[in-house]
């Protein structure tokens, strides 16, 4: 029965994919990412991508730390919005690309990718630019990660950017009762993934009127070249979903949203270690969005007992709006000021 059911999840996806990439059409010719990148090394689907600098930009490098959901590329979605390219024009510019992992990954825990894998990352920087610490931004989970990863290696990160991060998961609105009723022993029994285009599919029954309005937009404004640019290569990054590895969602879904592990200080790794929020040194900017539907504004604060420094601009805007959204510019040069400063 279980290997029936994982059989007919990986043919649906297979053909959600087919039809994604078919409606998709013309868009599947836009880039993802537009600032020139290399990559610098692989494992497996993770492989950490270099972007470039103008010659002579220096310093401390910045480690990018994207979600597990959807793809990287929406924080360097065109040439005239992109965070990416905002921080690449004064320092060396890393990031952790997740790939497009699939069942092959399913049992790897969440603290792989918040440990292991971003400890990686840190040591290749270091070792790159002879430093011992990096800066770093994490957005959406990728914060959450990128958080938990500084409380782990409280010294390998100088100043930290949560950008739209959940870290306190007590009333986590509409994802959190999503998480209280998704049926997550079942998913972990029958599931090695779980598959992009259904997390897109929820994504939009999260925001019912998202659709409408978008579309309402779209004949407003169809006119304008710029508009239509950016909206072309929205559609492409929507267009691009990412499955999540089963173990990680398991774990994302209940020690994070179901348990609230991380903000009581209880969240521990595969191999045991504490991720304690009163280890954490490093200087912190939460950057959250005033209209946030995914992470709201109560989730992105610290735990009582994180006593490091920290401050907080709250950027009027949605969580997707913040990185390509009227406003994303305000929100690249408050991060940017903050690990400059």
């Amino acid at each position: 029965m279980i290997a029936n059911m994982d059989t007919i999840a990986q043919q649906l996806d297979a053909i959600s994919e087919h039809y994604l990439r078919q409606t998709a059409g013309e868009l599947d010719t836009y880039p993802r990412g537009v600032t020139p990148r290399e990559e610098v090394w692989r494992a497996g689907n993770v492989s950490l991508l270099r972007f470039e600098s103008p010659e002579g930009v220096e310093g401390q490098p910045i480690l990018i730390v994207p979600s597990l959901i959807n793809r990287w590329y929406v924080l360097d979605i065109t040439e005239e919005v992109s965070f990416i390219r905002e921080f690449a024009q004064k320092r060396p510019v890393y990031l952790i690309d997740w790939g497009y992992p699939g069942a092959e990954v399913g049992h790897l825990p969440l603290s792989h990718y918040y440990h292991r894998s971003i400890r990686r990352a840190v040591r290749f920087m270091c070792r790159e630019h002879g430093c011992d610490k990096v800066d770093m931004l994490g957005y959406c989970i990728g914060g959450t990660m990128a958080y938990a990863f500084s409380c782990l290696e409280p010294d390998m990160v100088d100043h930290l950017v949560l950008l739209t991060a959940p870290i306190d998961f007590k009333d986590s609105g509409i994802f959190g009762t999503y998480a209280d009723h998704f049926p997550t022993e079942e998913f972990k029994q029958s599931m090695d993934f779980m598959p992009g285009w259904l997390l897109a599919f929820s994504f939009n029954f999260v925001q019912p009127m998202g659709t409408w309005q978008k579309t309402k937009m779209f004949k407003d404004k169809f006119e304008s070249k710029g508009f239509m640019k950016l909206y072309n290569a929205m559609e492409r990054w929507i267009a691009d979903p990412v499955s999540y590895p089963g173990k990680a969602y398991y774990h994302m879904l209940t020690e994070l949203y179901k348990e609230n592990l991380l903000s009581q200080g209880k969240l521990t790794t595969a191999e045991g270690l504490l991720v304690d929020p009163a280890a954490r040194r490093s200087k912190a900017l939460i950057l959250n969005a005033g209209k946030d539907h995914i992470a709201p504004l109560c989730t992105t604060q610290l735990p009582q007992s994180d006593r490091a420094p920290v401050k907080q601009v709250t950027i009027p805007s949605g969580h997707i709006g913040i990185t390509t959204g009227r406003n994303s510019r305000d929100a690249s040069k408050s991060a940017l000021e903050f690990i400059m400063n």
